[in-house]
């Protein structure tokens, strides 16, 4: 008897075809059917498997499934997933960490430019007749500029890359799990979160959610910023206070922010986001490209089949449970 594998959300061809070959695969969107979470957690107590993207896989869930013998997560972060409630049950939680690090860096370069050029309110005054206004979006070159990086993962490190070799940018970075005295990549370390703000122009985060990060970027902290600065953030929503950097840019002390990422998301109908000044949103597209999307199906399904085939996965959260 084949595994069971329930697919809650679309991923794409790549990683379904290797699921397929060994084992007996739920996925309703295949039949074009959209069950909400709570059909879908009824599907759990069937699973020996779940590759999820944004589904939550709680500590509620995972007691709710007694076959389950791995959870793979689409994907680089896991605060969707409880990872202690599944280390307890001896669960590995497997990820795709180099999988959409390339189609990240280049949303937060995108980002970036377009929040730098007033890409946004530019188009919307062709479109609306108000061409002869362009005088209004004169914007900003990057070369030359200041770029704070804070993380330094293979995404943080290959955005770096990006804005040295590509627009000359000085690059300056912040990690406290990374050695100054061994550390050779393609940013200057600074020695302190601090020092690194009060340098940018352009601030850009690369951080995985946790109790350490969670506002990370505190009211604070954003008054340590140039008013001229501005902010990417392609990583997780809560990482900033979003009040205090709605309140920052109703007051004009910092110059804009580009932002994929929300502490809720889909962002509230009445989020103050929704009418500040400088802001560009876009809905958590940034790992969202054809060959980053097959790159995570593909890696997702081969870590949960290494683990119900009996084989440790290359990228797993909680090694622990192997030991």
């Amino acid at each position: 008897m084949k595994p069971i594998v329930l697919v809650p959300e679309v991923i794409a061809e790549s990683g379904m075809s290797l699921l397929r070959a060994d084992c007996e695969c739920i996925a309703p969107w295949l039949d074009g059917k959209k069950p909400g979470e709570a059909e879908l957690r009824k599907m759990l107590g069937a699973a020996d498997a779940v590759l999820i993207r944004l589904f939550p896989m709680r500590a509620a869930d995972i007691a709710s499934a007694p076959r389950l013998k791995v959870i793979a997560r689409h994907g680089v972060g896991v605060d969707n997933v409880d990872v202690g409630a599944a280390t307890a049950r001896r669960i590995p939680v497997v990820f795709t960490p180099n999988a959409n690090a390339n189609a990240v860096a280049e949303q937060t370069i995108t980002l970036m430019l377009a929040i730098a050029r007033n890409i946004y309110p530019a188009s919307a005054a062709v479109r609306e007749g108000r061409f002869r206004e362009r005088d209004k979006f004169i914007g900003s070159e990057l070369t030359g500029k200041t770029l704070a990086v804070i993380g330094l993962g293979r995404i943080g490190s290959r955005v770096a890359e990006m804005a040295r070799n590509g627009f000359a940018m000085d690059v300056r970075g912040y990690d406290p799990f990374v050695k100054k005295e061994t550390y050779s990549g393609p940013a200057t370390l600074e020695g302190s979160l601090e020092s690194l703000l009060r340098a940018a122009d352009f601030l850009t985060l690369h951080l995985p959610l946790s109790p350490e990060t969670r506002h990370l970027m505190n009211a604070e902290r954003l008054r340590l910023l140039r008013p001229t600065c501005r902010i990417v953030n392609t990583s997780r929503g809560g990482v900033i206070d979003e009040m205090a950097l709605a309140q920052a840019l109703n007051e004009g002390r910092i110059a804009g922010a580009a932002l994929d990422v929300f502490e809720q998301e889909p962002l509230p109908a009445d989020h103050p986001f929704l009418n500040t000044p400088n802001t560009l949103l876009t809905p958590h597209i940034s790992a969202s490209t054809r060959e980053s999307m097959e790159n995570m199906a593909r890696d997702a399904a081969k870590g949960l089949l290494d683990v119900l085939n009996g084989r440790r996965p290359q990228f797993v959260v909680n090694p622990e449970v192997f030991r």
